[in-house]
Formats: C-alpha cells, structure tokens, sequence
C-alpha cells in the first residue's frame, strides 16, 4: 500500500461523514418544521399550496403534523377579542384619538368611545382562512369590526337628537347598532359578543348646555322635595291641630255631662229635702240653732220661734 492512498481512503471516509450529517441535519430540520404548536385558545387551519385549499377541519390546541413543503398553517384566535375605539389614545386598540364621530339628527358632531367584543367562530374557521386569503386575524378585525363598526355606528346615530344619544334614546340606539353589526359580522364568520358605547363626548357649547340642563332639573327636583315636605307637614299639622280640638271638644262635653249630672243629682237631692220639711222638723231645727235668749222686737214682727210654749214647757201642735 502506498503512502498516498491512505490520504485519499481519510479524505473519502470524511466526505461521506459530512454527506450523512448534512442529510442528517436536513431531515431534522424537515422534521422540525413538520411539527407546529397551536397554542391555546387557538385553532389551526392547515392550507394546501398545491390543491390551493384547506384540509380537514380547524385543528385544536397541541402539536400538529404538516409537510412544510405543500401545506401552511394559520392560528385564529377562537376565544372573546376586546376592540376599543375611544378618544384617549392610552385606552384605545389604535394610538390617537380613534373615537367614532357622528352627526346628530340636528348636524351636532359628536364622539363615541364604543368598545366591541367578538370571536372567530370555531366551526367557520376555515370559510374565515379562505375568504381572507389566509390572512392573519388582525387583518380581519381591522376590516370587519372596525370598518363595518365606524360605517354603520354613524348611519344609525344620524336619525337620534344630540340629547337622545348622550340620554334618553342611547339604549335603543346601541341596540340597533348590535343587530345591524351582528348580522354583518355572521356574514364574516364572526360572532359579535356585545357593543357598547362607553361615553359620549360633546363639544363644549353643547356639554355647558347638558350641564345647565341637569342643574335646572336637580333643582326641580329639589324644590318640588321642599313642596311635598311642606306638604307632608302641613298634614300633620292639620292632624296635629284636629286631634287638640276633638281633646278639647271632648273636655267641653266631659265637663258640661258632669255639670249636667252634678245639677241633676243637686235638683233631685232639693226634691227629696223639700218632701221631706217638715213644720215639727222646721222647728226641731230652729231649737238646734236657738241660744236661749228671747229676740228683742220693734214693731210688729212676728218671732220666729214660739218662746212661750218653750218656757211653759209645751210645744204647739
């Protein structure tokens, strides 16, 4: 064997190493790549690039299986999204101010903040992937909740007053904004959650106005109070006054029965003494009441007391 063989049988054995790594490598890279991960919340839509369609159905959460070189994968979100469009720009899914403007039935511009909660619908996913082209989820959202939301918000607004919308007729605006959103965002294979406008924002001409407003009805409201409580006093008042005259009327007729049944009982106790007055008892009582000595007399007065008949010791019959 000569010397120079023995290089080229080290160099062959090193070039087929590197061939076997190399294939090696490759297929733990195909390998890799075959094996996606849904996350959670999350299903997957596998499209074919050869057929130009989606395969199967949506694919939950976990590892999933694809030939990296004829098929791609698209996550959808499936659980509640949140998208806000209001005018402060820290609280908003848009930077700035991203509020809905609309113009009252009286050409009044006014700003909404509304805030919608939506979900892909799971069993529509894959219409969703191919009616979009496969395009991401936030693609979607920008061109059916906020554009269908920033049309339709304003056309129903326009046929409410400044005062309906900030008061008296916002709820049934906002439930016809849901209906008309939810049967557009159905088409979309979307389901709208809810809508919901969070403040409504006036320019100041017409908040200084709504604040007059609500001032001159809190003091209504205060002095038609002041009215019913007077009211209420006045009642007990009269109460008051009507139970101290039937307390005094019933005194009045307490003391004048008593009057009544003291004169009676005087009138019959006079009846009863003037029957029972006698001429003896007359002067029985006389005697009782007579000091021993003889009246002295001037002109022809007629005594009391028959004094003879006491001295002779007789008494007249």
């Amino acid at each position: 064997m000569s010397r120079s063989s023995v290089p080229s049988r080290s160099l062959s054995r090193i070039g087929t190493l590197v061939v076997i790594a190399a294939i090696a490598l490759l297929l733990l890279g195909v390998t890799s790549a075959s094996w996606r991960s849904i996350r959670p919340g999350y299903v997957g839509i596998v499209f074919d690039k050869a057929s130009h369609d989606v395969t199967a159905g949506a694919l939950e959460p976990g590892w999933a299986f694809i030939n990296p070189l004829t098929q791609a994968i698209q996550e959808y979100p499936v659980t509640i999204q949140n998208y806000a469009m209001v005018l402060k720009s820290t609280e908003g899914s848009t930077t700035g101010d991203d509020s809905i403007k609309i113009q009252s039935s009286e050409g009044q511009q006014l700003n909404l903040d509304v805030v919608i909660q939506y979900q892909v619908i799971r069993d529509r996913a894959g219409q969703l992937y191919q009616d979009w082209g496969g395009a991401d989820i936030s693609v979607v959202e920008d061109r059916v909740v906020r554009q269908y939301t920033r049309t339709q918000v304003p056309a129903i607004a326009a046929g409410y007053t400044w005062e309906q919308v900030v008061s008296s007729q916002r709820a049934e605006m906002t439930t016809k904004i849901t209906e008309v959103l939810r049967t557009e965002f159905d088409r979309r294979h979307l389901n709208l959650i809810s809508f919901g406008i969070r403040e409504v924002h006036l320019p100041e001409t017409l908040q200084q106005a709504l604040n007059n407003k609500i001032q001159a009805q809190q003091q209504a409201e205060q002095q038609k109070y002041q009215l019913e409580q007077a009211r209420i006093k006045a009642d007990q008042d009269k109460v008051v006054a009507q139970g101290q005259a039937q307390a005094i009327q019933a005194q009045a007729e307490g003391e004048a029965a008593a009057t009544r049944i003291r004169a009676d009982a005087q009138s019959e106790a006079n009846l009863k003494l003037a029957a029972s007055l006698t001429p003896a008892l007359i002067q029985y009582e006389q005697l009782q009441r007579w000091d021993g000595k003889l009246p002295l007399f001037t002109g022809g007065a007629t005594p009391l007391i028959n004094a003879s008949s006491i001295i002779s010791g007789t008494t007249t019959r």
